[in-house]
């Protein structure tokens, strides 16, 4: 009795309290083309479950509070469409030739750690000419919240994809490399190879030892998040490691800027948005005891580690621009 419980529980704990079973009839009928790329053949029940339990134990970061995660508090933050809009755009324009332009809607890229996915609302907010991003992610949370917005997605490992061979254009891994264990990330960049067409793009977004952004994971949110984040940055020789042994040619390095931007109706209101937007969205619920410390506290790190909060008008709005540098690498599937 108490394995059959178990494999209940598993069972039904696909996204959503849904089976996976559930989860392929329900995209099969709203997300056709994204359902049409999975590894179908190699997804029966007693391959699927095992699986399925595997990543209910091993995910937490992004689920509820109930379970220890912050979830709710980073998805919460990632409704507003152009809060990471400069470096999202910068992002797809890493999947054209010339590095200059976003490919139109025939273009078909994977969002591994996409959570709950900000890259794909913010693709469909450009208009009708951009890719079709998929959703992929760990946590269960970060689906649902998916599937509530209609976006297609997929819960699945960046270990080990559901997709099969050759079927994508581009690969994302961003805004979460770091969460990837030392020994998963391997297996990423592998699995991103192995799902693109030749001449695929894997675009490759991390935050470089050394550099502001990965000070402040370090300094700040570490210490004062719900979560911690006792995670590894990388070196650039390590990124071209990754890749060389997964295959990838004509890798390319470079930065990007790719701020926080928050509205307001006056400089001190945006200000304060750009503030509460960090503390909110890392749930920092250990650096302040009451709502009244967060400003005073957070800004004096935040700017002493990541450099000044800009403020400058935008037509009757203000716009608070916290700085923050990326490392990129883009490598293309031999």
């Amino acid at each position: 009795m108490l394995n059959e419980a178990v494999t209940t529980t598993r069972t039904e704990d696909y996204v959503d309290h849904r089976s996976f079973s559930e989860y392929l009839d329900e995209i099969s009928e709203k997300h056709r083309d994204l359902y049409d790329l999975l590894d179908l053949e190699n997804l029966s029940d007693d391959r699927i479950l095992p699986y399925v339990a595997e990543m209910n134990a091993a995910s937490w970061v992004f689920e509820g509070n109930d379970r220890g995660g912050r979830g709710p508090a980073w998805s919460g933050v990632q409704k507003n469409a152009d809060n990471r809009s400069v470096g999202m755009t910068s992002l797809l324009r890493c999947f054209s030739p010339h590095y200059d332009e976003i490919p139109g809607p025939e273009y078909k890229i994977l969002d591994v750690l996409g959570g709950s996915g900000a890259v794909a609302h913010f693709a469909s907010t450009l208009g009708p000419d951009t890719p079709t991003v998929f959703t992929a992610d760990l946590s269960n949370h970060m689906m649902s919240e998916c599937r509530a917005r209609h976006l297609p997605y997929v819960r699945q490992s960046a270990a080990r994809s559901l997709f099969r061979d050759n079927v994508l254009d581009g690969v994302l891994i961003a805004y979460g490399s770091q969460l990837l264990p030392n020994d998963v990330r391997g297996a990423a960049v592998r699995e991103a190879w192995r799902t693109l067409k030749p001449n695929g793009r894997l675009v490759f977004h991390a935050f470089e030892v050394g550099s502001g952004i990965a000070r402040f994971f370090d300094e700040v949110i570490h210490p004062y998040s719900r979560t911690g984040h006792p995670h590894a940055h990388y070196t650039r020789a390590e990124i071209l490691d990754l890749f060389s042994a997964a295959g990838f040619r004509d890798l390319r390095f470079f930065e990007i800027s790719d701020p926080f931007t928050l509205r307001g109706g006056s400089p001190e209101e945006a200000r304060t948005h750009a503030i509460l937007h960090l503390y909110k969205g890392y749930d920092l619920i250990k650096l302040a005891a009451d709502e009244g410390e967060i400003e005073p506290v957070l800004a004096p790190l935040a700017e002493r580690i990541l450099g000044p909060i800009a403020v400058e008008r935008d037509g009757h709005d203000y716009v608070a621009t916290v700085p923050r540098t990326a490392l990129v690498a883009v490598g293309i599937k031999a």
